[in-house]
Protein backbone atom coordinates (compact mmCIF):
# COMPACT_ATOMS: atom_id res chain seq x y z
CA UNK A 1 0.00 0.00 0.00
CA UNK A 2 2.87 2.37 0.72
CA UNK A 3 4.27 1.61 -2.72
CA UNK A 4 0.92 2.39 -4.28
CA UNK A 5 0.73 5.68 -2.43
CA UNK A 6 4.18 6.68 -3.64
CA UNK A 7 3.28 5.75 -7.18
CA UNK A 8 0.12 7.81 -7.15
CA UNK A 9 1.59 11.02 -5.70
CA UNK A 10 0.92 13.89 -8.06
CA UNK A 11 3.74 16.03 -9.35
CA UNK A 12 3.25 19.56 -10.47
CA UNK A 13 2.44 22.75 -8.64
CA UNK A 14 -1.15 23.98 -8.30
CA UNK A 15 -1.81 27.69 -8.53
CA UNK A 16 -2.07 29.52 -5.23
CA UNK A 17 -4.76 31.68 -6.78
CA UNK A 18 -6.71 31.10 -9.99
CA UNK A 19 -8.10 33.88 -12.14
CA UNK A 20 -11.32 32.79 -13.81
CA UNK A 21 -14.15 34.22 -15.88
CA UNK A 22 -17.47 32.45 -16.19
CA UNK A 23 -18.77 32.43 -19.77
CA UNK A 24 -22.48 32.10 -19.10
CA UNK A 25 -23.52 31.52 -22.71
CA UNK A 26 -20.24 30.00 -23.86
CA UNK A 27 -20.03 32.58 -26.65
CA UNK A 28 -17.16 34.87 -25.62
CA UNK A 29 -14.28 35.28 -28.07
CA UNK A 30 -10.60 35.54 -27.17
CA UNK A 31 -10.63 39.29 -27.92
CA UNK A 32 -13.58 39.84 -25.59
CA UNK A 33 -11.96 37.74 -22.89
CA UNK A 34 -8.69 39.75 -22.99
CA UNK A 35 -10.61 42.89 -22.09
CA UNK A 36 -12.81 41.25 -19.44
CA UNK A 37 -12.31 41.34 -15.68
CA UNK A 38 -11.26 38.04 -14.10
CA UNK A 39 -12.13 36.93 -10.58
CA UNK A 40 -9.50 35.53 -8.25
CA UNK A 41 -10.13 32.43 -6.13
CA UNK A 42 -7.96 30.20 -3.97
CA UNK A 43 -10.31 27.25 -4.45
CA UNK A 44 -10.21 24.98 -7.47
CA UNK A 45 -13.78 23.75 -6.96
CA UNK A 46 -16.86 25.94 -7.39
CA UNK A 47 -19.22 23.02 -6.97
CA UNK A 48 -22.42 22.86 -9.01
CA UNK A 49 -21.72 26.15 -10.84
CA UNK A 50 -20.97 24.21 -13.99
CA UNK A 51 -20.62 25.61 -17.48
CA UNK A 52 -17.93 27.25 -19.58
CA UNK A 53 -15.02 29.05 -17.91
CA UNK A 54 -11.98 31.05 -19.01
CA UNK A 55 -8.76 30.98 -16.96
CA UNK A 56 -5.84 33.40 -17.17
CA UNK A 57 -2.26 32.19 -16.72
CA UNK A 58 -0.02 35.23 -16.27
CA UNK A 59 3.36 33.55 -16.69
CA UNK A 60 5.40 30.38 -16.19
CA UNK A 61 8.58 29.95 -14.17
CA UNK A 62 10.74 27.76 -16.40
CA UNK A 63 11.40 28.12 -20.12
CA UNK A 64 9.48 24.92 -20.89
CA UNK A 65 6.58 23.72 -18.75
CA UNK A 66 3.55 21.48 -18.94
CA UNK A 67 0.08 22.83 -18.16
CA UNK A 68 -2.36 20.15 -16.87
CA UNK A 69 -6.04 20.31 -16.00
CA UNK A 70 -6.45 17.30 -13.70
CA UNK A 71 -10.19 16.84 -13.95
CA UNK A 72 -12.15 13.94 -15.43
CA UNK A 73 -15.24 16.10 -16.00
CA UNK A 74 -13.95 18.61 -18.52
CA UNK A 75 -14.46 18.99 -22.26
CA UNK A 76 -13.97 21.40 -25.18
CA UNK A 77 -10.61 22.81 -24.11
CA UNK A 78 -8.94 25.67 -25.97
CA UNK A 79 -5.73 27.51 -25.02
CA UNK A 80 -4.70 30.87 -26.53
CA UNK A 81 -1.85 33.27 -25.95
CA UNK A 82 -2.33 37.05 -25.95
CA UNK A 83 -1.78 37.20 -29.71
CA UNK A 84 -4.76 34.87 -30.23
CA UNK A 85 -2.59 31.91 -31.26
CA UNK A 86 -4.24 28.59 -30.31
CA UNK A 87 -2.02 25.88 -28.83
CA UNK A 88 -2.42 22.21 -29.61
CA UNK A 89 -3.33 19.82 -26.83
CA UNK A 90 -0.84 17.04 -26.05
CA UNK A 91 -1.59 13.42 -26.95
CA UNK A 92 -1.24 10.25 -24.87
CA UNK A 93 -1.53 11.95 -21.49
CA UNK A 94 -3.71 11.01 -18.56
CA UNK A 95 -5.24 14.47 -18.22
CA UNK A 96 -5.67 17.30 -20.76
CA UNK A 97 -2.21 18.88 -21.05
CA UNK A 98 -0.41 21.59 -23.03
CA UNK A 99 3.32 21.95 -23.73
CA UNK A 100 4.39 25.55 -23.14
CA UNK A 101 7.58 27.09 -24.54
CA UNK A 102 7.98 30.50 -22.95
CA UNK A 103 9.89 32.18 -25.80
CA UNK A 104 7.23 31.19 -28.33
CA UNK A 105 4.28 32.57 -26.38
CA UNK A 106 2.90 35.97 -25.53
CA UNK A 107 1.57 36.02 -21.98
CA UNK A 108 -0.90 35.93 -20.35
CA UNK A 109 -2.46 32.72 -21.64
CA UNK A 110 -6.20 32.12 -21.74
CA UNK A 111 -7.61 28.63 -21.20
CA UNK A 112 -11.21 27.90 -22.14
CA UNK A 113 -12.87 24.79 -20.67
CA UNK A 114 -16.38 23.44 -20.34
CA UNK A 115 -17.42 21.64 -17.14
CA UNK A 116 -20.68 19.71 -17.72
CA UNK A 117 -20.92 18.62 -14.07
CA UNK A 118 -19.05 20.25 -11.19
CA UNK A 119 -16.82 23.27 -11.82
CA UNK A 120 -13.63 21.58 -10.67
CA UNK A 121 -10.43 22.95 -12.23
CA UNK A 122 -7.19 21.76 -10.59
CA UNK A 123 -4.73 23.49 -12.92
CA UNK A 124 -1.10 22.42 -12.45
CA UNK A 125 2.19 23.57 -13.94
CA UNK A 126 5.31 21.37 -13.93
CA UNK A 127 8.64 21.27 -15.71
CA UNK A 128 9.40 18.61 -18.31
CA UNK A 129 11.32 16.25 -16.05
CA UNK A 130 8.72 16.38 -13.28
CA UNK A 131 5.92 15.82 -15.78
CA UNK A 132 7.71 12.84 -17.39
CA UNK A 133 8.48 11.33 -13.99
CA UNK A 134 4.90 11.77 -12.87
CA UNK A 135 3.55 10.17 -16.04
CA UNK A 136 5.78 7.13 -15.52
CA UNK A 137 4.63 6.74 -11.92
CA UNK A 138 1.05 7.27 -13.03
CA UNK A 139 1.23 4.54 -15.68
CA UNK A 140 2.98 2.18 -13.27
CA UNK A 141 0.31 2.77 -10.61
CA UNK A 142 -2.40 2.19 -13.20
CA UNK A 143 -0.84 -1.12 -14.19
CA UNK A 144 -0.39 -2.17 -10.56
CA UNK A 145 -3.82 -1.20 -9.28
CA UNK A 146 -6.00 -2.20 -12.21
CA UNK A 147 -3.94 -5.32 -12.86
CA UNK A 148 -4.61 -6.39 -9.28
CA UNK A 149 -8.32 -5.69 -9.67
CA UNK A 150 -8.55 -7.65 -12.92
CA UNK A 151 -6.61 -10.54 -11.37
CA UNK A 152 -9.07 -10.53 -8.49
CA UNK A 153 -12.02 -10.73 -10.90
CA UNK A 154 -10.38 -13.66 -12.71
CA UNK A 155 -9.72 -15.42 -9.38
CA UNK A 156 -13.35 -14.93 -8.36
CA UNK A 157 -14.56 -16.44 -11.63
CA UNK A 158 -12.19 -19.39 -11.17
CA UNK A 159 -13.66 -19.96 -7.70
CA UNK A 160 -17.13 -19.87 -9.24
CA UNK A 161 -16.32 -22.53 -11.86
CA UNK A 162 -14.75 -24.71 -9.15
CA UNK A 163 -17.57 -24.63 -6.60
CA UNK A 164 -20.48 -23.40 -8.78
CA UNK A 165 -21.60 -20.98 -6.08
CA UNK A 166 -23.35 -17.91 -7.55
CA UNK A 167 -22.15 -15.80 -4.62
CA UNK A 168 -18.78 -15.60 -6.37
CA UNK A 169 -20.47 -14.15 -9.46
CA UNK A 170 -21.95 -11.45 -7.26
CA UNK A 171 -18.50 -10.58 -5.89
CA UNK A 172 -17.11 -10.39 -9.44
CA UNK A 173 -19.97 -8.09 -10.45
CA UNK A 174 -19.35 -5.84 -7.44
CA UNK A 175 -15.60 -5.56 -8.08
CA UNK A 176 -16.29 -4.77 -11.75
CA UNK A 177 -18.75 -2.01 -10.79
CA UNK A 178 -16.28 -0.43 -8.35
CA UNK A 179 -13.46 -0.79 -10.87
CA UNK A 180 -15.49 0.91 -13.62
CA UNK A 181 -16.37 3.79 -11.30
CA UNK A 182 -12.76 4.42 -10.28
CA UNK A 183 -11.39 3.82 -13.77
CA UNK A 184 -13.47 6.62 -15.25
CA UNK A 185 -13.08 8.97 -12.28
CA UNK A 186 -9.33 8.41 -12.51
CA UNK A 187 -9.50 9.55 -16.17
CA UNK A 188 -7.65 6.47 -17.40
CA UNK A 189 -9.84 6.21 -20.49
CA UNK A 190 -8.54 9.60 -21.65
CA UNK A 191 -5.23 7.84 -22.33
CA UNK A 192 -7.00 5.78 -24.99
CA UNK A 193 -8.73 8.70 -26.66
CA UNK A 194 -12.16 8.14 -25.10
CA UNK A 195 -14.16 11.37 -25.02
CA UNK A 196 -15.21 13.03 -21.78
CA UNK A 197 -18.91 12.46 -22.49
CA UNK A 198 -18.47 8.71 -22.96
CA UNK A 199 -16.17 8.43 -19.95
CA UNK A 200 -18.66 10.29 -17.73
CA UNK A 201 -21.51 8.08 -18.97
CA UNK A 202 -19.49 4.98 -18.09
CA UNK A 203 -18.69 6.49 -14.70
CA UNK A 204 -22.32 7.08 -13.75
CA UNK A 205 -23.19 3.62 -15.08
CA UNK A 206 -20.56 2.18 -12.72
CA UNK A 207 -22.14 4.08 -9.81
CA UNK A 208 -25.52 2.67 -10.84
CA UNK A 209 -24.11 -0.88 -10.90
CA UNK A 210 -22.78 -0.46 -7.35
CA UNK A 211 -26.28 0.40 -6.12
CA UNK A 212 -27.78 -2.40 -8.21
CA UNK A 213 -25.35 -4.91 -6.71
CA UNK A 214 -26.48 -3.86 -3.21
CA UNK A 215 -30.11 -4.51 -4.16
CA UNK A 216 -29.21 -7.82 -5.80
CA UNK A 217 -27.27 -8.96 -2.75
CA UNK A 218 -30.28 -8.16 -0.56
CA UNK A 219 -32.67 -10.09 -2.85
CA UNK A 220 -30.60 -13.23 -3.39
CA UNK A 221 -28.36 -13.66 -0.35
CA UNK A 222 -29.90 -11.97 2.70
CA UNK A 223 -32.71 -13.71 4.58
CA UNK A 224 -35.12 -10.85 5.15
CA UNK A 225 -37.44 -11.41 8.10
CA UNK A 226 -41.10 -10.25 7.99
CA UNK A 227 -40.46 -7.17 10.14
CA UNK A 228 -37.58 -6.18 7.81
CA UNK A 229 -39.58 -6.31 4.58
CA UNK A 230 -39.95 -2.52 4.55
CA UNK A 231 -36.21 -2.26 3.88
CA UNK A 232 -36.53 -4.69 0.97
CA UNK A 233 -39.38 -2.76 -0.65
CA UNK A 234 -37.67 0.59 -0.02
CA UNK A 235 -34.49 -0.66 -1.71
CA UNK A 236 -36.50 -1.82 -4.72
CA UNK A 237 -38.21 1.57 -4.98
CA UNK A 238 -34.89 3.43 -4.72
CA UNK A 239 -33.35 1.14 -7.35
CA UNK A 240 -36.25 1.98 -9.63
CA UNK A 241 -35.62 5.69 -9.09
CA UNK A 242 -31.91 5.15 -9.78
CA UNK A 243 -32.79 3.50 -13.09
CA UNK A 244 -35.05 6.43 -13.97
CA UNK A 245 -32.32 8.98 -13.14
CA UNK A 246 -29.83 7.00 -15.25
CA UNK A 247 -32.15 7.08 -18.28
CA UNK A 248 -32.72 10.81 -17.82
CA UNK A 249 -28.98 11.44 -17.61
CA UNK A 250 -28.29 9.54 -20.84
CA UNK A 251 -30.99 11.66 -22.50
CA UNK A 252 -30.12 15.08 -21.04
CA UNK A 253 -26.53 14.87 -19.65
CA UNK A 254 -27.44 17.19 -16.74
CA UNK A 255 -25.96 17.36 -13.26
CA UNK A 256 -29.28 16.83 -11.45
CA UNK A 257 -29.86 13.36 -12.91
CA UNK A 258 -26.15 12.51 -12.40
CA UNK A 259 -26.43 13.42 -8.73
CA UNK A 260 -29.75 11.56 -8.54
CA UNK A 261 -28.09 8.32 -9.63
CA UNK A 262 -25.31 8.83 -7.06
CA UNK A 263 -27.68 9.57 -4.18
CA UNK A 264 -30.02 6.66 -4.91
CA UNK A 265 -27.12 4.22 -5.42
CA UNK A 266 -25.49 5.17 -2.13
CA UNK A 267 -28.90 5.02 -0.41
CA UNK A 268 -29.31 1.37 -1.46
CA UNK A 269 -25.80 0.62 -0.15
CA UNK A 270 -26.71 2.26 3.18
CA UNK A 271 -29.94 0.25 3.44
CA UNK A 272 -28.08 -2.97 2.67
CA UNK A 273 -25.59 -2.00 5.39
CA UNK A 274 -28.44 -1.44 7.89
CA UNK A 275 -30.04 -4.77 6.95
CA UNK A 276 -26.77 -6.68 7.34
CA UNK A 277 -26.20 -5.11 10.75
CA UNK A 278 -29.68 -6.21 11.81
CA UNK A 279 -28.90 -9.77 10.73
CA UNK A 280 -25.23 -10.05 11.80
CA UNK A 281 -24.25 -11.15 15.31
CA UNK A 282 -21.12 -11.30 17.44
CA UNK A 283 -17.68 -9.98 16.37
CA UNK A 284 -18.74 -9.97 12.72
CA UNK A 285 -21.19 -7.18 13.47
CA UNK A 286 -18.41 -4.93 14.81
CA UNK A 287 -16.27 -5.56 11.73
CA UNK A 288 -19.21 -4.76 9.41
CA UNK A 289 -19.92 -1.51 11.25
CA UNK A 290 -16.31 -0.38 10.85
CA UNK A 291 -15.82 -1.43 7.22
CA UNK A 292 -19.14 -0.25 5.83
CA UNK A 293 -19.03 3.04 7.74
CA UNK A 294 -15.72 3.87 6.07
CA UNK A 295 -17.02 2.75 2.67
CA UNK A 296 -20.19 4.82 2.87
CA UNK A 297 -18.25 7.87 4.07
CA UNK A 298 -15.85 7.44 1.17
CA UNK A 299 -18.63 7.01 -1.41
CA UNK A 300 -20.66 9.97 -0.18
CA UNK A 301 -17.67 12.32 0.02
CA UNK A 302 -15.95 11.30 -3.20
CA UNK A 303 -18.96 10.95 -5.50
CA UNK A 304 -21.59 13.37 -4.12
CA UNK A 305 -20.19 16.01 -1.76
CA UNK A 306 -17.30 16.72 -4.13
CA UNK A 307 -19.72 17.81 -6.85
CA UNK A 308 -21.17 20.50 -4.55
CA UNK A 309 -17.76 21.52 -3.14
CA UNK A 310 -18.78 20.13 0.25
CA UNK A 311 -16.05 17.50 0.46
CA UNK A 312 -14.46 17.53 3.91
CA UNK A 313 -11.80 14.86 3.38
CA UNK A 314 -10.45 15.90 -0.05
CA UNK A 315 -9.22 12.53 -1.25
CA UNK A 316 -6.13 12.41 -3.40
CA UNK A 317 -5.83 9.84 -6.21
CA UNK A 318 -3.42 7.88 -4.01
CA UNK A 319 -5.94 7.70 -1.16
CA UNK A 320 -8.69 6.61 -3.54
CA UNK A 321 -6.49 3.84 -4.91
CA UNK A 322 -5.49 2.72 -1.41
CA UNK A 323 -9.11 2.71 -0.20
CA UNK A 324 -10.19 0.66 -3.20
CA UNK A 325 -7.24 -1.71 -2.76
CA UNK A 326 -8.17 -2.26 0.89
CA UNK A 327 -11.72 -3.06 -0.15
CA UNK A 328 -10.51 -5.47 -2.83
CA UNK A 329 -8.24 -7.10 -0.24
CA UNK A 330 -11.18 -7.48 2.12
CA UNK A 331 -13.23 -9.06 -0.66
CA UNK A 332 -10.36 -11.46 -1.40
CA UNK A 333 -10.19 -12.46 2.28
CA UNK A 334 -13.94 -13.00 2.37
CA UNK A 335 -13.69 -15.10 -0.78
CA UNK A 336 -10.98 -17.29 0.70
CA UNK A 337 -12.98 -17.69 3.91
CA UNK A 338 -16.09 -18.52 1.88
CA UNK A 339 -14.12 -20.97 -0.26
CA UNK A 340 -12.74 -22.74 2.83
CA UNK A 341 -16.22 -22.83 4.36
CA UNK A 342 -17.62 -24.35 1.18
CA UNK A 343 -14.82 -26.94 1.18
CA UNK A 344 -15.53 -27.79 4.83
CA UNK A 345 -19.24 -28.13 4.14
CA UNK A 346 -18.42 -30.24 1.10
CA UNK A 347 -16.34 -32.66 3.19
CA UNK A 348 -19.08 -32.91 5.81
CA UNK A 349 -21.68 -33.46 3.12
CA UNK A 350 -19.55 -36.14 1.49
CA UNK A 351 -19.15 -37.96 4.81
CA UNK A 352 -22.87 -37.72 5.44
CA UNK A 353 -23.65 -39.07 1.99
CA UNK A 354 -21.24 -41.97 2.49
CA UNK A 355 -22.94 -42.79 5.80
CA UNK A 356 -26.36 -42.66 4.16
CA UNK A 357 -25.16 -44.87 1.30
CA UNK A 358 -23.89 -47.41 3.85
CA UNK A 359 -27.24 -47.34 5.62
CA UNK A 360 -29.02 -47.90 2.33
CA UNK A 361 -26.76 -50.85 1.57
CA UNK A 362 -27.54 -52.41 4.96
CA UNK A 363 -31.26 -51.82 4.52
CA UNK A 364 -31.08 -53.28 1.03
CA UNK A 365 -29.30 -56.37 2.34
CA UNK A 366 -31.90 -56.77 5.10
CA UNK A 367 -34.68 -56.36 2.56
CA UNK A 368 -33.11 -59.01 0.33
CA UNK A 369 -33.06 -61.45 3.27
CA UNK A 370 -36.68 -60.68 4.08
CA UNK A 371 -37.67 -61.08 0.43
CA UNK A 372 -35.87 -64.43 0.30
CA UNK A 373 -37.69 -65.60 3.47
CA UNK A 374 -41.04 -64.46 2.09
CA UNK A 375 -40.44 -66.19 -1.24
CA UNK A 376 -39.48 -69.41 0.51
CA UNK A 377 -42.59 -69.25 2.72
CA UNK A 378 -44.79 -68.69 -0.34
CA UNK A 379 -43.26 -71.71 -2.07
CA UNK A 380 -44.08 -73.89 0.97
CA UNK A 381 -47.68 -72.65 1.00
CA UNK A 382 -48.31 -73.40 -2.67
CA UNK A 383 -46.33 -76.65 -2.70
CA UNK A 384 -48.10 -78.22 0.31
CA UNK A 385 -51.53 -76.58 -0.02
CA UNK A 386 -51.50 -75.03 3.47
CA UNK A 387 -54.52 -73.33 5.07
CA UNK A 388 -54.43 -69.77 6.43
CA UNK A 389 -54.17 -70.81 10.11
CA UNK A 390 -51.57 -73.46 9.25
CA UNK A 391 -49.47 -70.73 7.57
CA UNK A 392 -49.69 -68.57 10.70
CA UNK A 393 -48.69 -71.48 12.96
CA UNK A 394 -45.84 -72.37 10.57
CA UNK A 395 -44.58 -68.77 10.80
CA UNK A 396 -44.77 -68.78 14.61
CA UNK A 397 -42.97 -72.12 14.89
CA UNK A 398 -40.25 -70.80 12.57
CA UNK A 399 -39.77 -67.95 15.03
CA UNK A 400 -39.31 -70.43 17.91
CA UNK A 401 -42.57 -69.67 19.76
CA UNK A 402 -43.79 -72.30 22.25
CA UNK A 403 -47.16 -74.05 21.91
CA UNK A 404 -48.56 -72.04 24.83
CA UNK A 405 -47.57 -68.73 23.18
CA UNK A 406 -48.99 -69.81 19.82
CA UNK A 407 -52.28 -70.94 21.37
CA UNK A 408 -52.59 -67.67 23.34
CA UNK A 409 -51.72 -65.56 20.27
CA UNK A 410 -54.41 -67.09 18.07
CA UNK A 411 -56.93 -67.87 20.86
CA UNK A 412 -56.74 -71.63 20.25
CA UNK A 413 -57.35 -74.46 22.67
CA UNK A 414 -54.63 -77.00 23.23
CA UNK A 415 -56.63 -79.63 21.38
CA UNK A 416 -57.25 -77.36 18.40
CA UNK A 417 -53.58 -76.37 18.24
CA UNK A 418 -52.56 -80.04 18.45
CA UNK A 419 -54.95 -80.83 15.61
CA UNK A 420 -53.58 -78.06 13.38
CA UNK A 421 -49.91 -78.89 14.06
CA UNK A 422 -50.57 -82.60 13.36
CA UNK A 423 -52.18 -81.67 10.04
CA UNK A 424 -49.26 -79.37 9.27
CA UNK A 425 -46.69 -82.08 10.06
CA UNK A 426 -48.58 -84.51 7.88
CA UNK A 427 -48.73 -82.18 4.88
CA UNK A 428 -45.08 -81.30 5.15
CA UNK A 429 -43.99 -84.90 5.84
CA UNK A 430 -42.28 -84.01 9.12
CA UNK A 431 -42.07 -85.76 12.47
CA UNK A 432 -41.88 -82.83 14.95
CA UNK A 433 -41.59 -79.09 15.47
CA UNK A 434 -37.79 -79.11 15.32
CA UNK A 435 -37.87 -80.45 11.79
CA UNK A 436 -40.49 -77.84 11.02
CA UNK A 437 -38.25 -75.03 12.30
CA UNK A 438 -35.35 -76.24 10.18
CA UNK A 439 -37.60 -76.43 7.15
CA UNK A 440 -38.92 -72.90 7.77
CA UNK A 441 -35.44 -71.41 8.17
Amino acid sequence: MVLLALLCVSAGTPFESIYYLRDTNGSLTIDEVKNATFTSTSSDNLGAENGTYWFKIDDITADREILELKSSHVSYLELYDSNGKELNIMKDTRFPSYFLVKRNLEFPLYLKANFPLEAYFPIHLSDESSFASNEKRSLLSIGFFYGTAIALIVAILVFYFIVRNTQFLFFAFLVFAVLLSILTKDNVLYLFGVSSDISTSLEIFGHYLVGLSATGFMLFYLKVRPHQLWIKYLMLIISGLSTLFLIIYFATQNIISFTGVDITSISTVILMWVLMLMIAKGPRKTILILVYSIDILFLADYFILHIFNLSFINYTPAQVAIAASLNFTLIAILLLASFKDIQRKGVLMKQKLMFQVQELKELSAYKNVQDADDNYMESLIYQYDLENMEVRILNDISKGLSNEMIALKHSLSDDKLQQLTTSLYSKLGLDNGTDLQELSF
